[in-house]
């Protein structure tokens, strides 16, 4: 009888603590600006666990409007402004998150704008919500602690390709985390070949460019696994695994190689089947596709880690680490 008690007191304590920590869990809603779209994300934070519940994004590609001299123009301005008017209008009435725990950040692609007081008081207009702005060392400590597993932190390198630039990031010697910019992204990398006035191939003019960033990439510190986040790293895993993500999915060069070779050729095709190849050309475009699976595999190969382990981290969002940092 007394070890029936006692099981019913523990168990009786096994619940209540579970239900306090769901119930001491803080729902948090993001919307991220970043180069190739605008994105919202609701977050639990609780004292032990991180957990993404949403994930969605609208693919106006903000880099696009952004001229050679960092202005956004005003119909990009007003374009992001109405997405983002959208977004938090899900995240509060279906997402169910608090206005007080809504936050809008601007990636670090978007942080070089010139005229940023114009988007700030488009947005804060359109919101009454404050735009957050993050430069590119923020964005790398923010994408390392919300992609790489905490028991990864010290064997770990993290690569994040935006629409503008490429991060890539891992935890020096003095427990700090280091980082180096490479000032291409997807779309960033599509625009400069379009620009090129050559009679090379699409994909001649991204490899020209991206080499010429690489040549004089930084030196890091080697580490056992790469942790990679981004579009076109989704893209690269869903094309894989035919849709079918699982929380870490491993990439080889052959992946990327894929990816290239597969979108080179459809450029001036349509696509209507239900198949991921055709989701994706829906959604990227070949080019901008095939201009990421270019910087991906040649950033990769130049830091000599496609010898090593490289993994898609399907819940990985700089937006994480920026919540942890600013919501304590």
């Amino acid at each position: 009888m007394l070890v029936k008690h006692m099981f019913r007191s523990l168990l009786f304590l096994f619940i209540f603590l579970c239900h306090s920590a769901l119930i001491g869990a803080e729902h948090y809603g993001a919307i991220e600006i970043g180069g190739k779209g605008v994105k919202a994300y609701v977050i639990d934070i609780d004292a032990n666990l991180t957990k993404m519940t949403y994930r969605n994004g609208l693919n106006t590609s903000p880099q696009s409007g952004i001229s050679e001299h960092h202005l956004m123009n005003s119909s990009m301005i007003k374009q992001v402004t109405s997405d983002i008017v959208v977004l938090k209008n899900v995240l509060l009435n279906e997402q169910n998150v608090l206005e007080d725990h809504l936050f809008i950040i601007a990636s670090s692609a978007i942080n070089k704008i010139k005229n940023r007081p114009e988007l700030e008081t488009s947005i804060k207009n359109s919101t009454r919500l404050t735009l957050h702005f993050i430069d590119e060392s923020e964005e790398s400590r923010f994408a390392f602690y919300g992609s790489v597993p905490k028991d990864q932190w010290n064997k770990a390198s993290m690569i994040d390709i935006g629409g503008g630039n490429t991060k890539v990031a891992w935890m020096g010697s003095n427990h700090t985390i280091d980082f180096f910019e490479v000032p291409l992204g997807t779309v960033s990398t599509t625009q400069n070949a379009h620009a090129l006035d050559t009679n090379a191939s699409f994909e001649q003019k991204c490899l020209r460019i991206i080499n010429k960033e690489l040549s004089s990439i930084k030196s890091f510190e080697n580490k056992e696994t790469l942790f990679a986040s981004g579009g076109i790293f989704w893209a690269t895993a869903y094309l894989k695994t035919n849709g079918h993500l699982d929380s870490f999915v491993p990439l080889e060069k052959a992946d990327f190689e894929h990816l290239i070779a597969l979108f080179s050729q459809e450029q001036r095709k349509e696509c209507t089947e239900a198949t991921a190849q055709c989701y994706l050309l829906g959604y990227y475009g070949a080019k901008n596709l095939v201009a990421g699976g270019l910087l991906a595999k040649e950033t990769i190969e130049a830091m000599k880690f496609f010898n090593q382990k490289v993994y898609f981290v399907k819940d990985g969002a700089w937006v994480i680490g920026w919540l942890l940092t600013n919501t304590k």
